[in-house]
């Protein structure tokens, strides 16, 4: 075989690889050749071609979710390494390890007007965890330097604090020149080693009050085994009151959205102990936001402190499970407390709307099925049902963006052999439409979509509903042929909601007619 003469190609190839990396989605394009030609001819990797960036990059996210395996982009140089922002940014906030490698010219073409040029080292800095920029280099000293350049990038791709980093390779002309044999590069992979340690809190924890009022909340999140079952266990004991949303995949312990909440009349918790990422319920953050004497405690690693309830707040630096099991051996709560909240929160909604009937139904008739939610409503409609524990929830609510929630979905199937179901409002689905064009959606991906005649969440939050302007500029109907994708894209288009569990042999959608207004049952 004839190997590609680029000899910092061959460098991140290797340090690729030994980062763990397996699945790689590429984008077309020429300053990028080398790259993928080096991934692809290496076989070491599997290589997805998604020819819009932005559907790619969600598609890997959906990828890395699924594996729990870092996962790489390759796109070209130019406007193409922008379109990945959104999905650095989703995985930036739910430390999911996206790597992203763009081409670009020497540094020395930029801003001379050649063409497909822009600055693109530091472009993606807001929403990665680390940039690097690599020339294209051939000395011995320079490709040591480049060794650790990228080393920095992986190790802040993949450590205790994971998330999205972006490598800029820079390559000249001529991109493909051929070798006889592989160029020396020098790679070394240089990982940072994390030892296990206990957790030392007793001092802290002797400043929590044995009979403290403590009210766990758990957001988005993928719990490690050890996690989950802590949780259970102090849901059993009963000595805290507890709410996961449903994509904190506690089902053991979720909690549900009351459609009229009146927290004010529940007794006030003293402590509570946030767990994962975001929260939905705005109307719970604005309770809490409204007590005078809340302590928040925040567990785990993180870069920022994350005063979400502006109360007095306290970044515990140790893993999330050793906090629990030692918050348990000292707190006996107040059992009238934790029977008011788990009253108010413990009822399910599912028969309050067509939408959240469907989704039990599948929940209850899919128990080895992997459900994604779009933004907007459809992770609000996925909180008013019980989901089974076999049953794991992804939603892109590390931003919350209405963006790639189809691409995500379709990318988190490509490598899951369970059945894997979005459920998307119309809007979301019409504004990744681009995502039905992706190569080798595999027949166990299923999209329900709940057709309300456009952001029907728009017609019940409190900022637009009553606006004569709803309806034009922000309900707003998309345009939405699925007959049409349908044939085009190789989807089966059911009609009933049996055929749409039973069909294996392609993708299959189903419609769900919806009156507009529905959500005012769920907001």
């Amino acid at each position: 075989m004839e190997f590609i003469d680029k000899p910092t190609a061959q460098l991140l190839a290797e340090l690729l690889a030994a980062a763990g990396v397996r699945h790689v989605v590429v984008s077309p394009g020429s300053r990028c050749a080398p790259l993928v030609l080096i991934l692809s001819r290496s076989g070491n990797f599997d290589l997805k071609v998604i020819i819009d960036e932005r559907s790619a990059s969600f598609a890997g996210l959906g990828m890395a979710l699924a594996s729990g395996e870092p996962t790489a982009l390759v796109c070209t140089s130019g406007s193409a390494v922008l379109n990945y922002a959104p999905a650095l940014a989703e995985a930036y906030y739910r430390r999911v390890p996206l790597i992203a490698v763009s081409a670009d010219r020497p540094a020395d073409m930029v801003d001379i007007r050649d063409s497909q040029t822009i600055r693109q080292p530091g472009a993606l800095a807001a929403v990665v965890r680390c940039c690097v920029d690599i020339p294209d280099v051939r000395t011995e000293r320079e490709l040591r330097f480049a060794n650790r350049r990228i080393n920095d990038a992986l190790n802040a791709a993949t450590g205790r604090i994971a998330g999205p980093v972006h490598i800029n390779m820079q390559f000249d002309a001529p991109l493909t020149p051929v070798a006889a044999e592989l160029p020396r590069t020098y790679s070394c992979r240089m990982p940072v080693i994390i030892p296990p340690s206990p957790p030392r809190l007793d001092e802290f924890m002797a400043t929590i009050a044995p009979d403290a009022r403590v009210l766990i909340l758990a957001g988005g999140s993928r719990p490690t085994a050890s996690l989950a079952a802590v949780v259970a266990k102090l849901a059993a004991e009963g000595h805290m009151a507890m709410f996961a949303e449903a994509q904190a995949n506690m089902h053991d312990v979720q909690g549900f959205f009351n459609p009229k909440p009146d927290y004010s009349a529940l007794p006030a918790p003293d402590i509570v102990v946030t767990l994962g990422g975001s929260l939905c319920s705005a109307s719970l953050k604005s309770y809490l936001r409204s007590l005078k004497s809340l302590r928040h405690i925040s567990p785990g690693y993180d870069d920022n402190l994350n005063d979400t309830f502006g109360a007095r707040f306290e970044a515990v630096e140790c893993d999330e499970a050793g906090f629990m099991s030692a918050l348990a051996a000292r707190v006996h709560g107040d059992s009238s407390f934790v029977r008011a909240w788990s009253e108010a929160l413990g009822g399910e909604h599912s028969g309050c709307s067509t939408v959240s009937a469907t989704i039990a139904e599948l929940a209850a008739r899919m128990p080895d099925a992997d459900f994604h939610f779009s933004n907007g409503m459809s992770v609000r409609y996925a909180q008013t049902v019980r989901f089974g524990r076999s049953n794991r929830v992804e939603a892109n609510r590390g931003v919350s963006g209405i963006e790639g929630a189809t691409s995500t979905a379709i990318g988190y199937a490509m490598l899951s052999d369970k059945p894997v179901v979005l459920v998307s409002g119309d809007m979301s689905a019409a504004y990744d439409i681009g995502a039905f064009a992706t190569e080798g959606i595999p027949g166990h991906f299923k999209m329900l979509i709940a057709d309300n005649g456009g952001g029907d969440i728009f017609r019940a939050v409190r900022t637009t509903r009553g606006l004569p302007e709803t309806e034009r500029f922000f309900a707003t109907p998309p345009r939405l042929p699925l007959e049409a994708l349908a044939a085009a894209y190789g989807f089966r288009l059911c009609d009933n909601l049996d055929d749409f569990i039973n069909s294996k042999d392609a993708p299959a959608i189903f419609r769900l007619e919806v009156a507009p207004g529905d959500a005012n049952n769920i907001i």
